[in-house]
């Protein structure tokens, strides 16, 4: 009785591993198919409750070829009814992570104070300015003053908000 006649499939995977996954990653062209595919081949000869095939190491590596082609047959199904179809688990998660977004909280948090600290008639022009998106003119005629101090009381204001960002304080009051 020769050697590989009394070893058990299992047995015989781990003692050919290497040649089997070989023989696959080259029909495959993929390493990790090839892994996959022997591990889901030694699942089949550890559940493999018949008696032992008259040519074991045949046996394995027909079985092994198979489940790449039934792999290979899923695939092709799978791009063909969903290819054009992104998994949820492939989407970019839209939401910054939370030390970043931490981050974001506390410059935000140190905005809003600066704004605060901004004389009325300067944080009404910022904010129609940048928030609401009028223009110079648009501000002048709706709080009924000059358009070059628009421009200046943005500028100040955008200052004020910088130093305050990077950790100074502006001469605004």
């Amino acid at each position: 009785m020769a050697l590989h006649e009394r070893l058990s499939l299992t047995q015989l995977v781990e003692l050919h591993y290497e040649d089997i996954k070989g023989y696959i990653q080259r029909k495959a062209g993929s390493a990790v198919t090839a892994s996959d595919i022997v591990q889901e081949t030694w699942l089949r000869a550890a559940r493999h409750s018949t008696k032992q095939p008259e040519r074991p190491l045949a046996y394995l590596y027909r079985t092994a070829a198979n489940l790449l082609l039934d792999k290979q047959r899923h695939d092709q199904t799978y791009i063909r009814h969903f290819g054009d179809c992104v998994l949820e688990e492939e989407l970019e998660c839209p939401l910054a992570p939370p030390d970043k977004a931490a981050g974001i909280r506390q410059e935000l948090e140190i905005l809003a104070d600066a704004l605060g600290d901004l004389p009325e008639k300067y944080r009404a022009v910022f904010l129609l300015s940048r928030c609401e998106g009028f223009t110079l003119r648009e501000i002048a005629t709706q709080l009924d003053i000059n358009e070059s101090t628009v421009e200046k009381q943005i500028a100040k204001g955008m200052q004020h908000c910088r130093a305050r960002l990077l950790g100074t304080r502006s001469g605004i009051r």
